[in-house]
């Protein structure tokens, strides 16, 4: 795997490797619509397979004709793929959201190996793509218009870090509340941290 994207997958699956699989599949505060930890990976892995069809895809059907990008698309990779800046409140592509029965509950190493998983996949594509049209824009992303393979991989890396950010927050919410210490005469000193009282001089 490209080492750009071993270092985003690597910090994604840092956040839900220890987790077990009824975590996973906790809402925040038990909103429904708001998505678990699982729910989050699961849309990852369905943008790495909607990447990797479409690049497969133009694999077949060789270039197209028509790789011009409107102002849009050209102000939105200037934010996006220049800058690291991912717009909030955008919502998902439909063939990237997650629904649910579609995958069988897991837990964070079964999340962290079907992440790696499929972004291997995609990257293997994406050097098939680089090997064969060299670096021309090879694929359309519904938003920011036909990408070169290094475009591909910026904008997976900046699109998985943005849901970093997310998943620290659903597994704060969902996460076990650590149980309140309790001080007693005995373990005041320990818990409290206090350095041992020397004899004054």
């Amino acid at each position: 795997m490209h080492v750009v994207l071993e270092r985003a997958v690597n910090e994604i699956s840092s956040e839900i490797r220890e987790l077990d699989a009824e975590t996973t599949q906790l809402h925040p505060k038990g909103l429904s619509y708001k998505w678990s930890a699982q729910q989050v990976i699961e849309h990852l892995v369905l943008s790495y397979r909607f990447t990797t069809e479409g690049l497969e895809a133009r694999l077949n059907k060789g270039l197209s004709r028509n790789r011009t990008r409107t102002r849009l698309q050209w102000s939105l990779q200037l934010m996006i793929l220049s800058f690291g800046a991912l717009p909030r409140g955008v919502p998902a592509l439909d063939e990237t959201m997650p629904t649910p029965g579609s995958f069988a509950a897991m837990n964070g190493r079964q999340l962290e190996h079907l992440l790696r998983q499929e972004m291997g996949a995609m990257d293997a594509v994406l050097d098939r793509c680089r090997r064969k049209f060299g670096m021309e824009r090879v694929s359309t992303h519904p938003w920011l218009g036909p990408l070169r393979v290094d475009q591909w991989r910026r904008f997976h890396i900046v699109h998985g870090l943005h849901h970093v950010t997310q998943l620290r927050s659903v597994i704060e919410l969902v996460s076990p509340s650590p149980a309140p210490v309790r001080i007693t005469r005995e373990n005041l000193v320990e818990k409290l941290q206090i350095p041992a009282q020397r004899p004054l001089a």
